[in-house]
């Protein structure tokens, strides 16, 4: 006789007892109890021996039904997979005919409830994430309509495991109070069956810790859900705890191993949801234990996957080879959706660590994933993986590395549709890649990606008006994202060479091509576009009349209005469209959660209320920097600042204390100034932090490791950067996403192997780097300058220049309307012309009339000159501007930082031993110097011509040719010419030019060739000072 009533427990049940002993023997038994650990391959092993009697045949084929079922639609969480059409066509089959009662028990439970069961789990979670309620009514009643069956066989175990199930299903469809009230249903039913009340008591507290999700999945969501986070929010852990505390008492009184770490496994959860880590780890390992002692296959990969995230977000790092035998067990005992399902598990915590702001973990964790999927032949999962790859660099700012591996695989599909007949499927991929790359470009503003994206995108229209298929909603819906997009790219790509040629100096041909973009834009009758084409052409009355036309016609999202009534200055505008905003709800969650607030001080300094936006702006700049302390790594650290909504908040904090300041007076103006002027500097220290975290570090072992370290994360950032060229080619040459990744995660590669070496040597270091570190304040700056000493600090952004000049016991700020772009090709227009050793009088009289004439009675009175630039102004040869009839570098020493509050570390502010004054001598971020000349700690950069400290200064100490004015400017800078030994102006590995008789007296020092190992600077690559240059054509792409 078939015993059915066991087999439906190892089936349903959470965590059955195993058999023992001679019926542990029985195929049936044993292929059911493979099924109850997880591992339907073994089971159909076991299944090819069975079946000798017609009853037992059916049996056997109805378990057979349920293995496939578990082996291609079952994720952990007990939720439905992600098939393929084959996948779905090798789980689907005939139902066996059963002549016992017996047999019909086992077919009803195994052929019928389990592929139902797991279709219906997975149509709930769809219905849920599409907010779907029919869909989720349907999933219920796919159950329903076996309630009937179920209850004429008589079975009460079997229906309380369906009435139970029915609940899940209710509660994955975001139904929970009919989940409740169906779970409440159930207690009649289980008197006096331990291991069914067990089951129920499993349930209850899993409706209660992870109302929309599943403590096996964390509290995450597998799928990422539009405007809801990855990280559900959590029950009720207290009653849950007491639900588990019951079960695990039923589990051992019916001796079920497998269901006490079941329990264990969820107690770990509540642990981790209430944020006790020690209470986490001693449960994950009684739940490890006891897995192991029963065989406990699924059950045991998941606790060791659970465990690995656990350590990796603990700061922790996990061999890469720590979860390599997952492939193995896949393949020859387990189940190839847990498997896949395991992967998604990782990919969602990545997603919930990159709302979280915490890049590190989640990147250490998509290279176990990555490497498990390549084991285990899961494409869709390296495809999710490396999904999450790009979203997770790019969610730091890391605009370069989306944007390159984006292109990579925009030309991959793009070449698969040149090969062969296109399909939708082939050509929806490479549509919704090449609409991807072309925002990664957009968001970059970079005029030779967008090319390439605009060339791809009109390949792929000329594609799609060929598909057979085209008048399908779904493919019509793409077919006209894409045309949308290659349309607005011919436009936006004449605005990004237009703004690059301005950068660059270039003003007449900068305006141009934005005449050009604008005349376009008007062809196409694109009124958002005319708008800010409009305001950066500087005729912002017209576009202040368009936009308002374009949004009192509904032709403009709320959302979007608000960002352009500002950008054309019309704050009453502003206001209009963020209170229609507002109305319409609260803000969604959102991986940035400082834009928000961040716009809306802005919108309250336009409006003039300073109170207002100062205490908006400083809750945004609060948010972002608790965001930035987490990312341990300098060049996402530095990235993540290098962003024209980060500069801005800082900017309007900056303006809203200003604005405060001027309201009053004493020692309350005082405060307001003070306040502003450590804000203009806060944003600046966030980079230059690196600095200050080696200066705690011992010589020897640790600081060795850390330069190692920070050498690597530059190799690590220059990578991708090097890959641009590479991809800003023709499809068929550009290297494949493959080989590009491979070169990316081998420098991946040496970089964790760099830090966990640091991680060993000067874990203070990784320690000190997730604190938030509080900055400098004005004070301190104060009495870290030297007597003779003055410092300015620039602020230009926007139509703004603030100047700071600051002595030891004074400050005072001085504010200019001037324009950022155009004195950003003015200082491109001298730093050429120093560059190529020309005098530029005029536009030298004018930057020091600019720059320099608001400090004017603090210079007469000191002899060292402390220089932060800010933007454009790092461009900047400060030394060579004319001052009282000579150069400021012959009249004063001449610092460099790109922090004020570098002047606080030891020695800061202590003055070198220069020969002469007339020494300009550049420090900190672009050289690697400290104030005082010396090769900052830790950096490993010593510039040529840097005397060394004890040596005796140069013969003929004078700076150029006698002194001269050229001979000087001749020294201003790095990039005018190109050539052998040098870089364009602003290039990675820019270096400096020494002019004749300056030997050891460097004048304005850039980073050294990257050649040279000693020149590799901790800071982040900055592609965005690339050289102007004609833009070249791209086969395919527009003109």
């Amino acid at each position: 006789m078939i015993p059915a009533t066991e087999i439906i427990a190892l089936l349903l049940a959470t965590g059955p007892p195993l058999p023992q002993g001679s019926a542990a023997g029985a195929p049936l038994v044993a292929a059911a109890a493979a099924l109850a650990v997880g591992e339907p391959k073994r089971a159909l092993r076991l299944l090819d021996g069975a079946g000798g009697q017609r009853e037992d045949g059916a049996a056997a084929a109805a378990l057979r039904l349920a293995a496939h079922t578990l082996d291609l639609n079952r994720y952990p969480g007990q939720g439905g997979a992600v098939m393929s059409w084959e996948e779905t066509r090798s789980a689907a089959g005939p139902v066996p005919e059963s002549s016992t009662p017996e047999s019909a028990l086992v077919v009803l439970a195994a052929a019928r409830l389990v592929p139902v069961l797991q279709s219906a789990r997975d149509i709930a979670a769809n219905s849920s994430i599409a907010g779907d309620p029919q869909a989720a009514g349907q999933a219920v009643e796919l159950l329903r309509q076996l309630s009937g069956d179920i209850e004429a066989s008589g079975s009460p175990a079997l229906s309380v495991y369906h009435r139970v199930a029915t609940a899940d299903v209710a509660r994955r469809a975001g139904r929970t109070e009919e989940a409740a009230r169906l779970l409440e249903s159930c207690r009649p039913l289980v008197r006096g069956d331990a291991l069914a009340g067990a089951h129920l008591l499993l349930a209850e507290g899993d409706l209660a810790l992870e109302p929309e999700s599943h403590p096996e999945l964390l509290g995450l969501r597998l799928a990422e859900a539009p405007g809801l986070p990855a990280l559900s929010p959590a029950g009720d852990p207290l009653a849950a705890e007491v639900h588990y505390a019951r079960a695990e008492a039923l589990y051992v009184r019916v001796g079920a191993g497998l269901g006490c770490a079941e329990t264990a496994l969820r107690r770990a959860h509540v642990a981790r949801r209430r944020g006790d880590a020690v209470a986490r780890d001693r449960f994950a390992e009684e739940a490890r234990r006891r897995a192991a002692l029963v065989g406990g296959g699924a059950l045991t990969w998941l606790v060791e996957f659970q465990h690995a995230l656990d350590r990796l977000g603990d700061g922790e790092q996990v061999p890469d080879s720590a979860l390599d035998a997952v492939t193995g067990w896949t393949v020859r005992d387990g189940s190839t959706s847990f498997t896949r399902g395991l992967l998604r598990l990782v990919v969602a915590r990545c997603r919930a660590w990159r709302e979280e702001g915490a890049t590190l973990p989640a990147l250490r964790a998509l290279r176990l994933a990555r490497r498990i999927a390549a084991g285990t032949d899961a494409p869709a999962e390296s495809g999710i993986v490396d999904a999450a790859h790009v979203d997770i660099v790019g969610g730091a700012n890391y605009g370069r590395a989306p944007a390159v591996l984006l292109a990579a695989d925009t030309a991959h599909a793009v070449s698969e549709l040149r090969r062969a007949p296109a399909g939708v499927l082939d050509w929806t991929r490479a549509a919704l890649l090449a609409m991807r790359f072309d925002q990664a470009a957009e968001t970059l503003a970079d005029p030779e990606l967008k090319a390439i994206a605009a060339a791809r995108l009109t390949e792929i229209e000329a594609v799609g008006a060929t598909l057979a298929d085209r008048g399908q909603d779904a493919v019509g819906q793409v077919a006209e994202a894409v045309r949308e997009s290659a349309r607005r790219a011919r436009t936006l790509l004449l605005r990004y060479r237009g703004r690059r040629a301005e950068s660059a100096g270039f003003r007449d041909e900068a305006r141009v091509l934005l005449l050009r973009a604008l005349a376009l834009a008007e062809e196409q009758q694109d009124a958002m576009l005319r708008a800010v084409l409009l305001s950066e052409l500087g005729r912002r009355p017209e576009a202040r009349t368009l936009a308002g036309r374009l949004y009192d016609a509904g032709g403009l999202h709320p959302d979007h209005a608000v960002s352009l009534f500002l950008a054309v200055r019309d704050p009453r505008a502003a206001q209009r469209a963020q209170s229609a905003l507002d109305a319409s709800g609260p803000p969604g969650e959102t991986e940035r959660p400082w834009e928000d607030p961040a716009r809306r001080a802005e919108l309250y300094e336009a409006l003039g209320d300073h109170a207002a936006a100062a205490r908006t702006a400083e809750r945004a700049v609060g948010l972002f920097e608790h965001r930035t302390a987490q990312l341990v790594r300098d060049a996402l650290r530095s990235s993540a600042t290098d962003h024209p909504l980060v500069a801005g908040m800082y900017h309007t904090a900056v303006l809203a204390h200003l604005g405060l300041a001027a309201r009053t007076t004493g020692y309350r103006a005082r405060a307001e100034l003070a306040a502003a002027f450590e804000l203009a500097d806060r944003c600046r220290g966030i980079a230059a932090g690196v600095v200050r975290s080696l200066d705690t570090l011992p010589a020897g072992a640790p600081t060795a490791a850390a330069r190692r370290w920070l050498r690597a994360g530059s190799a690590w950032s220059a990578t991708y950067e090097g890959l641009v060229d590479e991809v800003s080619a023709d499809p068929e040459r550009t290297p494949t996403s493959v080989t590009l990744r491979r070169r990316v995660l081998a420098a991946e590669d040496t970089l964790d192997g760099a830090e966990s070496e640091v991680a060993r040597l000067a874990p203070q270091l990784l320690a000190h780097r997730r604190l938030a570190q509080p900055d400098a304040g004005v004070a301190e700056i104060q009495r870290a300058l030297p007597a003779d000493s003055t410092l300015l600090l620039y602020e230009t952004l926007d139509d703004e220049l603030i100047v700071w000049t600051v002595g030891r016991r004074t400050i005072r700020c001085h504010r200019a309307p001037v324009r950022a772009r155009d004195l950003a090709c003015d200082v491109r227009h001298f730093h050429t012309a120093c560059a190529a050793g020309r005098d530029d009088e005029r536009g030298a009289a004018e930057l020091s009339e600019l720059l320099l004439a608001p400090a004017t009675r603090r210079l007469d009175a000191c002899g060292r000159l402390f220089v932060v630039p800010h933007g454009a102004l790092s461009l900047l040869p400060f030394h060579a501007l004319p001052v009282r009839g000579g150069l400021l570098g012959e009249r004063f020493t001449v610092s460099y930082l790109p922090s004020a509050g570098l002047l606080t570390r030891a020695g800061g502010g202590r003055v070198g031993r220069p020969a002469r004054r007339g020494v300009a001598v550049a420090g900190g971020r672009r050289d690697g110097l400290s104030p005082d000349g010396r090769p900052v700690r830790g950096t490993g950069v010593r510039p040529r011509g840097v005397r060394r400290p004890g040596r005796r200064p140069a013969a003929n100490p004078s700076p150029g040719r006698g002194g001269t004015a050229a001979g000087v400017r001749a020294a201003a800078g790095p990039g005018g010419h190109r050539g052998r030994g040098t870089r364009p102006a602003g290039r990675p590995g820019a270096r400096c030019r020494r002019p004749r008789g300056a030997a050891r007296r460097p004048v304005s020092l850039g980073p050294v060739h990257p050649h040279r190992r000693r020149g590799r600077t901790p800071c982040r690559r900055r592609p965005r000072a690339r050289p102007y240059r004609p833009a070249r054509h791209v086969p395919g792409g527009p003109t």
